[in-house]
C-alpha cells in the first residue's frame, strides 16, 4: 500500500455565542467609555479617555482575531492564523499519533476546556462515548483525567481531537470537523 499524498486543506474556526458576547461586550464597553468620557464634564483629560477606549477596542479586536481564524492542514501539520492573516507556530504532524472527533456540549465547555481562544492549557479528557473514530482509526481516549493540549477552541460542538505522541494533544473546533479530521488523517498517513 502506497503512502497518500499530503493534503492541502484550508479550514476555519468561527466564534460561538460566548465568543460573540465577549467581543460585543468589549466593543460596547469601549463605545460607552468614549461617549461618557467625552460628553460628561470631569477632571479626566479627553486624550486619556480616547486612549482607554482605544485599548478596549484593541482588546475586542484581539478577541475577534483569536476566535475568527483560518488554518491550513498540510505536510507540516496544522497552522492556525489569527484573524485569517497572522500565522502562528504550526502543530507539527510528527507529534500526531491519531485523530478522532470529540463532542463537547455547550453546558460543559467552560468546565472541560476553559476560556475560549486560549492557545494551550489543561483540558478534562472526558468519557469515551464523547469520541468517534475517523477513517477507520481506533478511538484513543487519554489516560489521565486532565491532559495538556494545544488548542484552538472557539465554540461547543463537534471538535477535532488529535492525540499526540509526547503527552501533548491538540483540540480544534473547525466549521467542518469531518473534512478537517480527514485532512489530518491524510497528513498523518502521508508522514508515515
Amino acid at each position: 500500500m502506497s503512502r497518500p499524498d499530503p493534503p492541502f486543506y484550508v479550514g476555519a474556526t468561527r466564534p460561538g455565542a460566548v465568543g460573540w458576547t465577549r467581543i460585543g461586550m468589549t466593543a460596547a464597553m469601549a463605545l460607552v467609555l468614549l461617549v461618557l468620557g467625552l460628553t460628561v464634564r470631569s477632571a479626566v483629560p479627553p486624550l486619556l479617555v480616547v486612549l482607554l477606549a482605544a485599548v478596549a477596542l484593541g482588546m475586542a479586536l484581539w478577541s475577534w482575531m483569536r476566535l475568527w481564524t483560518r488554518f491550513i492542514v498540510d505536510e507540516h501539520g496544522v497552522t492556525v492564523s489569527y484573524g485569517g492573516f497572522w500565522p502562528q507556530r504550526p502543530w507539527d504532524v510528527a507529534a500526531f499519533r491519531t485523530v478522532q472527533l470529540r463532542e463537547i456540549p455547550g453546558e460543559t465547555l467552560g468546565v472541560s476546556v476553559g476560556p475560549l481562544g486560549r492557545p494551550r492549557g489543561r483540558i478534562m479528557t472526558g468519557a469515551a462515548h464523547e469520541r468517534r473514530p475517523v477513517a477507520g482509526r481506533p478511538v484513543h481516549p487519554p489516560e489521565a483525567p486532565q491532559e495538556t493540549y494545544r488548542m484552538q477552541v472557539t465554540r461547543a460542538g463537534t471538535m477535532v481531537e488529535i492525540i499526540g505522541r509526547d503527552g501533548t494533544h491538540f483540540l480544534l473546533s473547525p466549521t467542518d470537523p469531518e473534512a478537517t479530521a480527514l485532512a489530518v488523517d491524510q497528513a498523518i498517513r502521508a508522514r508515515r
